[in-house]
């Protein structure tokens, strides 16, 4: 029935087109299609998420199509059985189908099989001057797209979410304070429906604003569950559920991560994985699965609302997962550290102390010779110039330690210049930072052994997240790393912060030429090894407790770490009691990190073999290695039967010994820093 030119229904149509805000370009498209008589595209397939803001396009545009007198018919399919029958019997209930000249198809992700109907005998017997378009969840299958007969007929369109300047028209259309909007359009991150929802909550309550005074979900559990509930086609399954949470926690989501997480056989995850892949509001990228930031938001608030005990068990594994895979050092490195970092977003603590936004889009990689001077321009633009001189220097000595950070367009957001710097060295640039870490390490009586090294995160730019994705990384895949030193800009208050609640301790302050003030953060990786590290800092993570402010039962209690002569001293008695074990149980050795808390003799004499074995293994220390097994696991000799049984003199063979002593307690100090190596 034709509609009341003074009927509520023409009111709210004349409401809706006021309030109608952006989608110019869609509309443009739109108002050509339905101009040309003989038009090649007769199909419009709008697709995006739920709540994005296709079924207000679509009824904008049939208002307007309305008014100039086109025949307009809609079928709305979360009201429409998904039969032929049921599609034919709702169109021909608004006039005869022939007539019809714009056709509005809404929630077309519910067609189901009725699709292939659409696509291969409906839409083809339909009369030229129809335009028909679509509203889904989802993009045309694929059979739209390799069909050369609809190559041209059909324009497959995704709608993403408003840009501010949209979404702050949309909010003053709703009469929404200006002093309010800069804030909801925030929290909003670009959809309609969350600007929508934020508006209502801020009108009828304050209930939706934090601490802050700022909108947003995470002091209201209510508008999540509101939001969760029209983004989700149905309510999920327990597992699927789990699935959801898992998307929600990781920074990207992988199939590995599900089956890991979930503790599910491969087929499950696999399912799971698949089911996830084909949601709305997930992006399919080269690393993983990703979430709409606002989604990733509600559901974690829905499940640290709804069961705080999951949400622990899930972030433990996960975080456990991630830093397993990691300090591997197995590929892949970059993003497994920036997934261990970006875990830190779930604590409010840590979320409040940057800018998250886009972080879970970015990707690390070391610096190529492309990217040399878009680096040091950004160098000398944060830091000055002196700085952009001396960073040319290290790029001429270590190439390796420039890291670039790129957002998902392959722009550049961050970079960062961290160099290792190792005992003895005699050719680094005239920089005063690295001089002075380097005193550092030796000020506090631990100077830098051979085989270690100081790993100096000398400048970043750009984001502080990206910054920290970087430095997890390189904390745990650097090797021979014994301490971290990192430099903070006094500008750079948000690294700054998050350095703090990464548990990296405050150091010195440098002034370097040109005026900068640095601020150091200090960590001795030799006291607290990269996975204990991680252990504490998942707790500390949990208890969502400001730097400082709250130390864990669990945290890992660290044992002294001996000086590197008392070091190679034990490893020598130890070695000298392997066969008598009520002397090996006095060792220096069974208090370090080289056996469990519990062990005894028997543990640490495998260790003790177990060296000897990785010492054969490696390219010419075989004669080391047996020298080791003759004099003190063969059974006891003296050292002249020893010398014998080698074939050597015996002062060449005391050399030897001597030799493969110290190089077995490098090996041993090695293992306690960073485990066991495998043999």
């Amino acid at each position: 029935m034709p509609m009341s030119v003074d009927s509520h229904g023409s009111v709210l149509a004349a409401l809706r087109r006021e309030s109608f805000t952006g989608r110019a370009a869609e509309l443009r498209l739109l108002r050509g299609l339905m101009r040309k008589e003989a038009r090649g595209c007769f199909v419009v397939w709008l697709h995006g998420m739920g709540g994005v803001g296709k079924s207000t396009l679509m009824l904008r545009f049939a208002d307007e199509a309305r008014m100039q007198g086109t025949a307009v018919r809609t079928i709305d399919m979360r009201y429409t059985d998904a039969t032929s029958d049921a599609f034919l019997a709702a169109l021909e209930a608004q006039g005869p189908p022939e007539e019809a000249q714009l056709l509005l198809i809404d929630s077309a992700e519910s067609l189901g099989p009725l699709e292939w109907w659409l696509r291969e005998e409906f839409l083809p017997r339909m009369p030229t001057h129809l335009l028909v378009l679509v509203g889904s969840r989802r993009p045309p299958e694929t059979e739209w797209r390799t069909d050369p007969q609809w190559w041209h007929a059909l324009r497959s369109v995704r709608l993403s979410g408003m840009d501010d300047t949209e979404a702050l028209l949309l909010l003053r259309n709703r009469e929404v304070p200006e002093s309010s909007a800069a804030d909801i359009v925030r929290a909003a991150h670009g959809l309609p429906l969350a600007l929508a929802l934020f508006a209502d909550a801020m009108e009828s309550s304050a209930g939706t604003a934090g601490p802050s005074g700022e909108p947003g979900l995470y002091d209201s559990p209510d508008l999540a569950r509101e939001l969760l509930k029209r983004l989700l086609p149905e309510t999920p399954s327990p597992a699927r559920t789990d699935a959801l949470r898992v998307l929600a926690l990781a920074r990207v989501t992988t199939e590995e991560l599900v089956r890991r997480t979930l503790d599910v056989p491969v087929a499950e995850a696999q399912m799971l994985f698949a089911w996830l892949h084909g949601l709305s509001f997930v992006d399919s990228t080269a690393a993983g699965l990703l979430p709409h930031e606002l989604v990733r938001d509600a559901l974690l608030v829905d499940l640290r609302w709804r069961d705080p005990e999951k949400y622990e068990v899930l972030f433990r594994r996960l975080h456990a997962h991630l830093a397993e895979r990691l300090t591997q050092r197995t590929g892949g490195r970059w993003e497994f550290g920036a997934g261990l970092a970006h875990l830190g977003r779930a604590s409010s603590v840590v979320r409040e102390a940057a800018d998250w936004s886009a972080a879970d889009r970015f990707r690390l990689r070391s610096a190529l010779s492309k990217d040399l001077h878009p680096v040091l321009s950004a160098i000398e633009e944060a830091h000055g110039v002196a700085a952009g001189h001396l960073a040319r220097q290290w790029w001429d000595r270590q190439p390796s330690a420039f890291v670039v950070a790129e957002d998902d367009r392959g722009g550049v957001v961050g970079t960062l210049v961290a160099p290792c710097l190792e005992p003895g060295v005699t050719n680094l640039p005239d920089d005063p930072v690295a001089h002075a870490a380097l005193e550092h390490v030796k000020d506090q009586s631990s100077s830098l052994r051979r085989t270690e090294r100081l790993l100096l995160g000398r400048w970043s730019t750009g984001s502080a997240v990206a910054t920290c994705f970087a430095l997890t990384t390189l904390w745990a895949t650097t090797p021979g790393i014994a301490v971290s030193w990192t430099c903070a800009a006094r500008e750079q208050e948000e690294l700054s912060r998050l350095l703090s609640l990464f548990d990296q301790q405050p150091g010195e302050t440098i002034t370097c030429v040109g005026g900068e003030s640095i601020l150091s953060f200090v960590r001795d990786w030799r006291s607290m090894p990269f996975a204990h590290w991680a252990e504490a800092l998942s707790t500390r993570l949990l208890a969502d407790e400001p730097a400082g402010a709250f130390t864990p039962a669990t945290e890992p209690v660290t044992p002294a770490m001996m000086t590197w002569p008392e070091f190679v001293a034990a490893v020598k008695y130890a070695y000298q009691k392997a066969s008598q074990p009520e002397q090996l149980a006095h060792s220096a050795l069974l208090r370090t990190r080289l056996v469990t808390s519990d062990a005894g003799p028997a543990e640490l004499r495998q260790v003790l073999t177990e060296t000897v074995a990785q010492l054969r293994a490696q390219p010419g220390r075989r004669q080391l290695a047996d020298i080791l097994e003759i004099t003190y696991l063969s059974g006891p000799r003296s050292q002249q039967a020893a010398a014998n049984r080698a074939a050597l003199s015996f002062s060449t063979y005391r050399r030897r010994l001597s030799a493969a002593l110290v190089t077995a307690a490098e090996l041993l100090r090695e293992r306690e820093l960073y485990g066991p190596a495998p043999i």
